[in-house]
């Protein structure tokens, strides 16, 4: 059977390539998704199962990896990194992420710097030969710095930043695993009120979840906050180092909770339509058509809900980043030929445009 579908001002048959997904995508458990794609394959790490709810400081069993042909069914690779006994990571493995540099790989990581669940989170480093290992920690002795959410970013001058949650950034140098110069602020909570800030009289809100890239002359940091329940909204600068300018509409993307909501005295204001009750903290990627795409966790209204990848593509309205939530199939047509569509987008580390692009 033969169905035919009007797509802009072109039309496509069910005999085209096409794409078909539905969020949220049936994963592992999964908080903090990165995806990054190498030839015809989907690589994904991110905040591993079992966690304590609302914290980083549960029982994760260390930095897990896994791999998609499809975006749609993931298989476990392997563990990466996992607890140390002699070593400062010990416990809570948070928010890996994956950057290559100059035919490596390095791996960011947070977790507990101390013997207490409670320690302040720090930083660690990695680094292999190929993305699914085996990594060698370069960060035995002490964190690379201070912080979590580590996200990292190679400017068009070759200098590479990592950016946290707070949000601040310092300069790194990969091959020595050092912090170079001082940090520097990027953006703060929003006031009393604001939908990243703490309502009147409720418990204090943060930002975090960081992810920075460039797209025409803009630099992009993609960040998430939990006021509401869990939404993402996003800053621009003129260059990596600021001055860096909140959205004048965000959030832009997310999903809010009831109970959430009154606890850090805010209004809730989500349709009854929307499912989710969080949805945030992500990357973007190269997705199937080519195109930059964002994937972040998405947890379900209701009890005992688990996390799981959301995907959508990210899109721009002059320089403005549109993101759509979906909970229905969707269906993308592709091109006959696959190549990747960003001329004028430096994702974060300019290697993963020439890794997607291999056969």
């Amino acid at each position: 059977m033969l169905f035919v579908i009007a797509v802009g001002s072109a039309w496509a048959s069910s005999k085209d390539p096409h794409f078909d997904y539905e969020n949220p995508i049936q994963t592992e458990p999964i908080r903090d998704p990165q995806i990054v794609k190498v030839g015809k394959t989907w690589y994904m790490t991110g905040t591993a199962s079992p966690f304590v709810e609302g914290t980083s400081q549960g029982p994760i069993p260390g930095v897990k990896l896994w791999s998609s042909t499809n975006l749609t069914e993931w298989k476990f690779v392997s563990l990466l990194i996992t607890p140390s006994k002699d070593h400062w990571y010990k416990r809570g493995f948070h928010a890996p992420e994956l950057f290559p540099y100059k035919g490596k790989w390095y791996l960011t990581f947070s977790c507990s710097s101390g013997e207490s669940p409670d320690s302040a989170a720090a930083v660690g480093l990695a680094v292999a030969d190929k993305i699914a290992g085996p990594y060698r920690v370069l960060t035995e002795d002490a964190p690379l710095t201070d912080g979590n959410d580590a996200t990292l970013f190679q400017d068009d001058d070759g200098k590479v930043y990592l950016f946290r949650a707070g949000i601040s950034a310092i300069q790194v140098d990969l091959g020595d695993a050092a912090t170079i110069g001082s940090a520097f602020n990027v953006i703060e909570r929003g006031p009393d009120s604001a939908w990243d800030g703490t309502g009147p009289g409720g418990p204090q809100v943060g930002v975090e979840g960081p992810s920075v890239f460039k797209h025409d002359h803009n630099y992009y940091l993609l960040y998430a906050s939990w006021g509401r329940g869990y939404e993402e909204g996003y800053a621009t600068a003129p260059r990596i180092t600021g001055p860096w300018l909140k959205y004048h509409n965000n959030p832009v993307y997310g999903a809010q909770d009831e109970d959430w909501s009154r606890i850090y005295k805010h209004e809730y204001t989500q349709a009854a339509s929307v499912p989710y009750g969080q949805l945030g903290h992500g990357t973007p990627f190269i997705g199937p058509d080519g195109n930059l795409w964002f994937g972040c966790h998405g947890y379900l209204k209701g009890k005992g809900q688990q996390p799981h990848l959301v995907i959508t593509p990210l899109t721009f309205d002059h320089e403005v980043i549109n993101l759509t939530a979906t909970w229905t199939p969707q269906v993308i047509f592709l091109p006959h030929h696959f190549r990747v569509h960003l001329n004028d987008t430096r994702l974060a580390s300019p290697d993963l445009v020439k890794l997607a692009a291999q056969p």
